[in-house]
């Protein structure tokens, strides 16, 4: 069995060097994937907002540039891209196609874990794992208010790990799903997402050009909850602020990679009134809406 990793690299991937290290080891060929300039899908200012500052000459220095193939081109939407990568993975004679960012680290044991658990069912179209999601640093991660039936759950599911390149009629649909998610295999090894480890400013150039910005109102949700964000800030959710409970402190380990990392800077900005009643306000919505829905659930 052959396995490829893919990562996108648009801004400038501070991490992209560990997540190398950290499994890069474990797999035939590394395809990164880069474009100059954001998906227009999205959010359509984005394209006059930002521009990739990944330095592609530098792309011969990254460990494993042995494996790396470089996929250039400019996508309209994230799974256009990723689906790129898929016909390329497949020309090349690739088995599985490991979906992973530059911020999803392993320990070695817990990758291992998925590589064994693919071979072993080797016949599923797309394959998940478990995950947790960082929130501003390495010691808090979030907590899901519910997940697969139980409540204030911090290890949750990753939406793909590896999709099956020959599996019949398989293509990425959103995002890094693909059209056949609902069929996916479960895998054991832990996914350390440090997804909110940035500064403000990478956390507003992120939430304004990737592919979910049309799912929320990212404006409101970057000064609500992230810049003014403290232990005792709740409803941290972005698509449903009750989706995500609070962020709590994470206790597990973490792989050598990880090691020196530094912590970003974030500067604190507390709400004035009207924006704490519009706060409360948008919270309230969403915690009748998650309720209503929980009764539904119960009367059927």
């Amino acid at each position: 069995m052959k396995f490829a990793i893919l990562t996108l690299a648009f801004y400038g991937s501070k991490t992209l060097d560990r997540m190398l290290v950290n499994t890069g080891g474990f797999v035939d060929k590394i395809y990164l994937s880069h474009s100059p300039i954001p998906w227009s899908k999205y959010n359509p200012e984005a394209r006059t907002m930002f521009k990739s500052d990944f330095d592609i000459d530098k792309i011969s220095k990254l460990p494993y540039y042995e494996k790396i193939k470089l996929l250039q081109g400019v996508w309209e939407s994230d799974e256009a891209q990723r689906e790129h990568a898929l016909k390329q993975a497949r020309a090349d004679g690739m088995d599985y196609l490991i979906v992973q960012d530059s911020d999803e680290f392993y320990l070695p044991e817990d990758f291992q874990k998925n590589l064994d658990g693919i071979r072993a069912n080797p016949d599923h179209p797309v394959y998940v794992c478990p995950w947790v999601k960082f929130w501003k640093n390495t010691q808090y991660v979030m907590q899901a208010r519910k997940h697969k039936g139980l409540y204030f759950q911090t290890v949750t599911t990753c939406p793909n790990f590896a999709v099956n390149v020959n599996f019949p009629g398989i293509h990425f649909n959103l995002s890094r799903l693909v059209n056949e998610n609902e069929k996916a295999f479960m895998l054991n090894g832990l996914c350390l997402h440090l997804c909110w480890v940035l500064t403000n400013e990478e956390v507003l150039k992120k939430i304004s050009t990737w592919g979910h910005s049309h799912q929320f109102d990212y404006k409101k949700w970057y000064k609500h909850k992230w810049l003014s964000w403290t232990p005792e800030t709740k409803n941290i959710g972005l698509f449903k602020r009750t989706d995500y409970y609070q962020a709590v402190p994470y206790y597990g380990k973490f792989p050598k990679e990880l090691d020196g990392l530094d912590i970003p800077e974030q500067t604190l900005e507390p709400l004035s009134l009207s924006e704490k009643i519009d706060s409360w306000r948008i919270d309230k919505i969403s915690m009748i809406r998650f309720f209503f829905l929980e009764l539904r659930k119960k009367i059927k």
